[in-house]
C-alpha cells in the first residue's frame, strides 16, 4: 500500500490566493454593477424630464394666450411637474416662453424649458449633482 504525503502548505496559500481573486475581481464586479444601475437612473430621471417637457409644452400650444382658453404660466409649469412623475418638484424648474416663429413671422411658438437637479449617489465617493435639462418648442395651434 502505498501512501502518499500532501503538504498542507500549498493548499493554503492556493486558499488565501483565491480569496485575494475573488476580493479584487467582485470589487470590480460590484463597482461596474454600481455604474449601471446608477447610469440607468440617469436615462430614466432625463427621460421624465424630456417627457415633462414635450407634454407641457402640447398643453401651452393648445391654451395660447391667443386661444379662447389662455392658460397661465403657472398652469402650464404645473402641467410640467405633474408629467414629472417620480421627480422631486423642489428641483425642478421649468421656464415657459413665447418666441417668434423663424419659419413664419406672423406666428408665435410655445417653448418650455425643464431642468432637474440629480444627485448621483455612487458608494465610496462623494456625492455629486447633476443637471438634467430638456427644451420643447412647438408652433401655438390656431
Amino acid at each position: 500500500m502505498k501512501m502518499r504525503i500532501v503538504s498542507l502548505g500549498s493548499a493554503a496559500k492556493s486558499d488565501g490566493q483565491t480569496m485575494m481573486e475573488f476580493a479584487m475581481v467582485a470589487s470590480i464586479f460590484l463597482l461596474l454593477m454600481f455604474a449601471i444601475m446608477q447610469m440607468a437612473l440617469i436615462v430614466y430621471n432625463y427621460n421624465t424630464v424630456c417627457m415633462a417637457a414635450r407634454e407641457a409644452v402640447r398643453y401651452a400650444i393648445v391654451h395660447s394666450p391667443a386661444s379662447r382658453n389662455p392658460a397661465t404660466t403657472a398652469q402650464i409649469q404645473q402641467v410640467a411637474i405633474n408629467n414629472a412623475v417620480g421627480l422631486n418638484a423642489g428641483q425642478l424648474n421649468v421656464t415657459v416662453n413665447w418666441p417668434a416663429d423663424a419659419e413664419l413671422p406672423l406666428q408665435d411658438d410655445a417653448q418650455v424649458k425643464v431642468s432637474y437637479q440629480y444627485q448621483l449617489n455612487i458608494p465610496f465617493l462623494a456625492p455629486a449633482t447633476m443637471t438634467l435639462a430638456s427644451t420643447s418648442q412647438m408652433l401655438v395651434s390656431q
